[in-house]
This record gives C-alpha cells, sequence and structure tokens, in this order.
C-alpha cells in the first residue's frame, strides 16, 4: 500500500477529531499530529519520525496544509449544523409558547402556559412566581411536577420580591431565576432547578432569555386583554344600573301616585265603607306590587355582587308552592290560583325563602298577562325518572310571542306589549327567577300552551339528596 492509499486514513482521522472536538485550536493539533502519525506509521524507515526522501517534507507540508484546510472546513459545518439546530429549537420553543399563551383570556391561564411551555422544552420543573399585589401578601406560585400536574402553593414574600442574585433558595430547593420584564413593571419570576440550569449549554441559556422575553409580551397581551374583558364588564353593569334606574322611576311613578291619590280620597270624604274597604284593597296590591319590586331588585344586586347565599334545607315542596300561592292572592285579591298535587310527599333540598320568591314571580307574570276571567294554574309532580320536582304555572292569556321567547329571561327585557299598564313591569322577575333556579342546580323553560291559548313555565329542581349522597359528594 503506497502513501497515498494511506492519505484517506489520515484526512479521516482528522475529520473525525475536529467533529468530535470544539473549536479550530483542537483542529490545528489534529492536523499536525496526523501528520506526524503518518510519517511515523506510513513511511520509510516505518515507526520512525526519519525520512530517507527529500520530496517528503514537501509531501508532509501539502498534507498539512490539507488536513488544516478540512478541519477548519469540517468545524465551520459543524457550527453551522449547531446554529441550524438551536434556530430550530428556538423556533419550536416560541411556536410552542406563542401557541399556547395565543387563546388564554386571563393571567392565571398565561402563567400555567409559561410554565407548562418552559418545562416541556427544557424537560425540567418549571416554576413561575407572580408579581406580588399591594393588597396581598402571598402570591401563588405555579409549578409542573414530575407527572405532568400543575400544583399552586402559596409563598409569602416581601413588596421586591426579585432575586438580587441570580441562584435562590425557593422551599428549600436550589432554582435559578429569570425575571419576565415588562415595559413597566416585572411580571414575576421564572424558576428552574439549579441541577438541570448548571447543564444548560450556551444555546440554551440564550434559548431561556428568548423565551422569557417572548413570555412577557405574552403576559403583556393578556393583560391588555383582561383589562378590556372588565371594561366590557363595567360598561355592561353600567347598562344595566341606568336600565334599571330608569324602569324603576318609570314604574313606580304610576303606583305611588295611585297611592297617594286614594289616600287624599281617603282623608277628605266620607265614603261608605264598602267602597272605602275597595279603596283599602287597592292601597294593598299597589304596596304589594312595590314589595315584590324591591325584592327582586335587592336580590339582582346582591347576585351581581356574588353575595346571594343559599341557605340549603329540606323543604317540602307542596308547603312552598303554597305559601307562594297565599302571597300572591293577598297581593291580588279576586285572582284564584288553581292548584293540583301529587299523592306523594316531595321533599327538595333547597333555599325555601328563595324558591317562594321565585314561585311568586312566575305566578305574578302569569295574573299581569292574563284576563281577570282567565285561570291561573300552578302544577306539582315529579320528572319522569323520579330524580326530579317540577313545578308548572300556566295561564289563560295571549301567549308568548315567538320573537320574545329567546331574550324572556334577560335582565330588563319587558317584550312587546300592547298595553304598557295591563302588563307592567322593568323585566326583573324572569330574569330572578332564572337565576335562583340555576343556583339550585335546576332548570326553567318558557312555552306556550298546546292545550288553550295562554304560556306555560317550567321549573325543575332536584330533589333531597340522602345522607350516604352528601358523604360520597
Amino acid at each position: 500500500m503506497g502513501c497515498n492509499d494511506h492519505s484517506y486514513i489520515y484526512i479521516l482521522g482528522v475529520v473525525v477529531c475536529t467533529k468530535m472536538t470544539d473549536g479550530a485550536v483542537y483542529g490545528l493539533i489534529a492536523s499536525f499530529s496526523a501528520v506526524l502519525l503518518f510519517n511515523y506509521f506510513f513511511t520509510v524507515p516505518y515507526y520512525s519520525l526519519q525520512v530517507d526522501d527529500s520530496n517528503y517534507p514537501i509531501t508532509f507540508f501539502i498534507m498539512g496544509i490539507t488536513s488544516l484546510i478540512t478541519s477548519t472546513i469540517t468545524s465551520s459545518e459543524k457550527k453551522s449544523a449547531l446554529h441550524a439546530r438551536y434556530e430550530a429549537d428556538q423556533a419550536n420553543a416560541f411556536y410552542e409558547l406563542t401557541s399556547s399563551l395565543r387563546d388564554t383570556v386571563s393571567m392565571e391561564e398565561a402563567e400555567k402556559a409559561i410554565v407548562r411551555s418552559f418545562s416541556k422544552t427544557f424537560h425540567v420543573e418549571a416554576a413561575f412566581l407572580p408579581r406580588r399585589s399591594q393588597t396581598d401578601s402571598c402570591v401563588n406560585l405555579v409549578q409542573m411536577t414530575e407527572n405532568g400536574k400543575m400544583i399552586h402553593r402559596k409563598i409569602h414574600v416581601p413588596p421586591a420580591h426579585f432575586p438580587a442574585s441570580w441562584q435562590v433558595n425557593l422551599q428549600g430547593a436550589e432554582y435559578y431565576a429569570w425575571p419576565i420584564l415588562g415595559k413597566e413593571e416585572p411580571y414575576g419570576i421564572l424558576y428552574i432547578p439549579a441541577a438541570n440550569a448548571e447543564a444548560f449549554d450556551k444555546t440554551q441559556l440564550l434559548l431561556v432569555d428568548s423565551m422569557c422575553e417572548c413570555a412577557a409580551l405574552g403576559l403583556e397581551k393578556t393583560e391588555s386583554l383582561v383589562r378590556q374583558i372588565q371594561i366590557q364588564e363595567q360598561m355592561v353593569q353600567e347598562h344595566y344600573r341606568s336600565d334599571l334606574l330608569r324602569s324603576i322611576s318609570h314604574d313606580l311613578r304610576t303606583p305611588l301616585s295611585g297611592i297617594m291619590g286614594i289616600c287624599e280620597l281617603l282623608l277628605n270624604t266620607n265614603l261608605p265603607a264598602t267602597r272605602r274597604n275597595e279603596l283599602v284593597a287597592g292601597i294593598l296590591q299597589e304596596t304589594g306590587w312595590l314589595y315584590s319590586l324591591v325584592e327582586n331588585i335587592l336580590n339582582l344586586t346582591r347576585m351581581e355582587e356574588g353575595q346571594l347565599r343559599l341557605n340549603r334545607q329540606p323543604e317540602c315542596a307542596e308547603e312552598l308552592a303554597e305559601a307562594a300561592i297565599r302571597t300572591t292572592e293577598n297581593r291580588h285579591p279576586g285572582r284564584p290560583i288553581q292548584f293540583s298535587i301529587p299523592e306523594e310527599l316531595i321533599l327538595i333540598d333547597v333555599d325555601g325563602k328563595l324558591v317562594v320568591q321565585l314561585l311568586v314571580n312566575l305566578l305574578e307574570n302569569a295574573i299581569r298577562h292574563t284576563r281577570n276571567e282567565g285561570a291561573i294554574e300552578m302544577q306539582l309532580f315529579l320528572s319522569s325518572d323520579q330524580t326530579e320536582a317540577v313545578f308548572a304555572i300556566q295561564d289563560e292569556g295571549d301567549g308568548i310571542l315567538s320573537e320574545d321567547l329567546p331574550h324572556l329571561f334577560e335582565p330588563f327585557y319587558t317584550g312587546k306589549k300592547s298595553s304598557q299598564d295591563k302588563a307592567r313591569g322593568v323585566g326583573l322577575g324572569l330574569a330572578i327567577c332564572q337565576s335562583i333556579v340555576q343556583a339550585h342546580g335546576g332548570r326553567i323553560r318558557a312555552e306556550n300552551r298546546l292545550d288553550f291559548h295562554g304560556s306555560r313555565f317550567e321549573v325543575t329542581l332536584p330533589l333531597n339528596e340522602s345522607p350516604s349522597e352528601k358523604t360520597e359528594s
């Protein structure tokens, strides 16, 4: 085998050495070492660094230059491959992070997405500590566990809780901290276990910094979206308040004027006892309607503020229905209500006071939309699967317009009425009914009667749970 035949082994050794090492110095050393080894093993005299041919030094010089060029090219290709891999990893990481942050609508969801993305990209148990508000002494640390679950821990931190150093001790373990900074103030701190962070190479550290900047942009977008949602909610609440004030001012004027007029008539004239009783009954009816309106307004306010609390107790459904009927008949004398009940006793786990108000609202709604000669009926029965109690209130009014059906339970919706005086209301009764039913885990629906003209409302509430069922839940 000649000298040229062994040159392939020589060049291969240079390429392998360059591939397995970092930096041009190793390639230079490998080039000259390969020349010496080639001279030692493959030139005469063998196993000696001496040469017996005057042309060998020139050959060795050319081989050295060739190996140096080869090592330089190999090192450059290796750097290019590493750079391409870094860019690919960076692109994938950015895509995962931006995709997870794109659909978040709260800061909590965004924080979870950031922890999940960093944990998946770097195969670590990352954690995120959001900034502390001025009113809270603790913040909610979000961390990914080994089995992929997200845990939350309350951490007590001072107002300025950003680390003074890169390495910190968190809950008894060493972590490296990367602050995620916004334009005006920091959003929080990203934590990566020190054991993992110390093994990161330069490209991974650069990727962490780049992803932190991307996370800051995502948090900024989410924070802006949260503010927009809050502004929209405030606008809706202001709209509701304006509608409420406008409706109340309009609907209170008529009954109050009537009560004042009747009182002046009773004071200034001598009327027969029968007539006086009729006028007093009118006052009672008007004040009953005002009382119902005030109750609905107070409950609506409690629901909007989240202060409505259910006092659940086992109640007899028949007794609740009878209490609602008595209340309605006292407010509307001369409007009897028919009531049909099943033979078996029905117990439901509800707030009795709220259910009575719910039924009173439905009965008064039926009375407002039914002529004096029309019948009002309440039915109580069990559902087909014997797991729910059903209250059905039906009237003999004009029914519900098709365009009103989808909006019946919306606040302040009063429908397209032919006579405001005949069916007055601020549109709160049915909205309150739906809120009470939903708070109890039930359902409410409205429809036009098929057997007769008029409408029918059905309220479905779950039966009373047994003690064993409550323990299991």
